[in-house]
């Protein structure tokens, strides 16, 4: 894993350029400590640079930017792909494997482009992945981003008519003819939903990449640029395909089928050059990611937990009663406010641009604590999106059920707002459980018709989509920003066949895990120089996991059933079967406590007016409503808070 960046300037490279490359590098050295590279083409208009760190082929034949062996192409590259010895032994099987000069993945792939071409490789790679591939023939760059999108890729268009390209914005805000010009759209959007979602960024002129995707830069003719983007992964098709070709095994054949195929991508990625552990919550995914680990291994594998000081919030005891069961070598570490608060002024160097999941500070602390022993860590990340492991799918599944059948009374009996009534709060309240990932339930529940207040005869997954909306009218509260309709939502609403749960587990794969939790955990592991791998992303298991039949994905009422039965040959029920406390932090009591003073800041109307970005009446009204107990959107509060934290850093 490492990262990289680019200039495409059409008529050729300019005299600044190369000191540009040198800032522009230095700002990803958090990605690549261990060597960078440059190579440029000057008349072309066409550089690329590379920040290492060293995975696989620690020698500098692993080097970037690297020149396939015919001397067509350049690439830069970030990620692993981790079926690249299938891919060496396929290319010498066919007669097209080069004379080899190391071992590296990036090789291979460069290979396999000169073989069968960036889409067709692309398509046969299993991977994380962002690259830049400079085609000297037909003069034409390529930028492409692995299915999923764990590995980030930005692309603007800068001032003066070139184009750069960056694994973070952090390289691109280097260059002195980037527009530092702030998308309204891009914050209303984040005050929704907490996340900046593709195609948007933080700046206007400035997208990120989508998952699964190539966009080429055609400079055929001399002094113009063509661009030209399409997909070589779509993950509805995937879905539209699986759900057309269900597995039609029992309930026991679906987890000897997901037990293999988490066998061989967890043993693929293993590999590496360099010490390899995994995070361990103790919950299902991460306990499940450990335990294939440890049975694959021949020695202890390091383990990596963190554990709360509020006891409501802490799973520290699970993990560790988890991994003295497995018999791996477990290290924990425990974020307290403190900690929080010493570690949010960091946190815009991070992510660059405004980012408002909580969690990215215990993640933050875990990589920086992981990284202590190892370089690569192995994550349990995507198994409540592929195996529907979320209890408010099931929740409002109910709630949608009791809408149809006409059982839910009252003037709001025909609206969306009956969705979000007291069957999901109710149940987790009597669970025990106040605090849900930084969420007040109490609080959400009485927020929860006002912003559906007015919305008639909404599409199940329309109701959905607004039911976990921190603001229901964010663009009240961001200058200049008009309301806005994510276009997936009607997309993904209109496959009669698929189920509704079916239908948020999509969206939710295509939105809120590569924009919010993908992010998340590549900004906070990276800049620490830490690699993540995340075996439930393999391909063939999305692939399974999509092509499930609910009678056995559920067996029993039993969510994540399949992936709960693999645990369950690895480790007892009693260390695992228990309510999901989440990986937030406790918002309302930080906010009301050691934060309060900080948001009080940030939030008060001389800091918003000189910010000048979000409604300072808006903004400084609900923080004082909330500050005296009259409102409680933390959710919400926290955003507003996180939008001035990066803006004020950044002036």
């Amino acid at each position: 894993m490492c990262g990289f960046f680019g200039i495409l300037r059409p008529g050729g490279l300019t005299s600044n350029d190369a000191t540009c490359a040198r800032s522009m590098g230095e700002r990803l050295s958090h990605r690549g400590p261990d060597d960078h590279g440059l190579w440029q083409d000057a008349p072309a208009g066409v550089l690329l640079g590379h920040q290492r760190l060293s995975i696989v082929d620690l020698s500098p034949a692993g080097a970037q930017p690297m020149r396939s062996h015919s001397g067509r192409y350049v690439i830069a590259y970030n990620g692993e792909i981790y079926n690249h010895a299938d891919l060496r032994h396929r290319l010498e099987d066919c007669g097209q494997a080069p004379d080899w000069s190391g071992t590296s993945d990036t090789e291979v792939l460069l290979a396999a482009i000169e073989t069968w071409g960036l889409k067709a490789a692309l398509k046969l790679a299993k991977g994380m992945f962002a690259l830049a591939l400079w085609d000297r023939q037909d003069r034409r760059m390529s930028v492409a981003r692995d299915p999923i999108g764990e590995k980030p890729l930005y692309v603007s268009r800068l001032r003066d008519g070139a184009f750069a390209f960056a694994s973070e914005l952090k390289a691109l805000t280097a260059h002195p003819a980037f527009e530092h010009v702030i998308d309204p759209k891009a914050l209303s959007q984040l005050l929704r939903v907490g996340y900046i979602p593709v195609p948007l960024s933080l700046y206007a002129g400035t997208v990120k990449l989508a998952p699964g995707t190539i966009t080429s830069f055609d400079l055929g003719n001399p002094g113009t640029t063509e661009e030209k983007s399409e997909q070589y992964y779509c993950l509805q098709s995937e879905a539209e395909e699986a759900r057309r070709d269900r597995f039609s095994g029992t309930h026991s054949e679906a987890t000897n089928r997901l037990e293999a195929l988490l066998k061989q991508s967890v043993s693929q990625q293993m590999i590496a050059d360099v010490p390899v552990g995994c995070f361990l919550s103790g919950g299902i995914d991460s306990s499940t990611i450990s335990a294939i680990m440890q049975s694959l291994g021949s020695a202890p594998v390091e383990t990596f937990s963190l554990g709360f000081q509020e006891a409501d919030m802490n799973e520290a005891d699970f993990a560790r009663s988890i991994a003295a069961h497995l018999g791996v070598s477990h290290n924990e570490v425990v974020l307290s406010a403190t900690d929080a608060l010493n570690l949010l002024p960091q946190m815009p160097s991070v992510y660059d641009e405004p980012f408002c999941d909580d969690s990215m500070l215990p993640t933050f602390l875990l990589c920086q604590f992981a990284k202590q022993k190892v370089t690569v860590s192995l994550s349990g990340d995507g198994g409540d999106e592929l195996f529907a492991g979320y209890s408010r799918y099931f929740s409002f599944q109910d709630d949608w059920d009791q809408k149809k059948s006409g059982t839910l009374s009252g003037k709001e009996g025909s609206t969306g707002a009956n969705l979000l009534r007291d069957h999901f709060f109710d149940r987790l309240l009597k669970s025990g459980i106040s605090n849900l990932a930084g969420m007040d339930l109490a609080a959400r529940r009485l927020s929860m018709d006002q912003k559906i207040a007015g919305r008639t005869n909404m599409r199940p997954l329309e109701a959905y989509e607004a039911a976990s909306a921190f603001a229901a009218r964010p663009d009240a509260f961001v200058v200049g920003a008009v309301a806005q309709c994510d276009p997936l939502l009607s997309d993904i609403e209109d496959h009669p066949d698929w189920t509704l749960i079916e239908k948020m587990t999509t969206y939710d794969l295509s939105r809120y895990f590569p924009d919010d939790i993908l992010v998340k955990v590549d900004r906070a592991a990276m800049a620490n120089s830490l690699e993540t791998r995340l075996p439930l992303l393999d391909r063939d298991i999305i692939r399974f996991s999509l092509s499930l039949p609910e009678e056995i994905q559920f067996a029993g009422g039993n969510p994540k059933s399949v992936l709960k039965s693999v645990l369950g040959r690895y480790v007892p029920e009693h260390l695992w079967n228990r309510p999901k406390k989440g990986f937030g932090i406790p918002v309302v009591d930080w906010l009301n406590g050691p934060m309060r003073e900080m948001a009080d800041d940030l939030l008060s109307v001389e800091t918003l007016d000189r910010v000048g970005v979000l409604d300072t009446n808006a903004a400084s009204s609900l923080w004082q409503r909330f500050r005296s107990g009259r409102s409680r959107r933390s959710n919400l509060v926290w955003s507003l808070l996180m939008v001035q934290l990066f803006l004020t850093s950044n002036k």
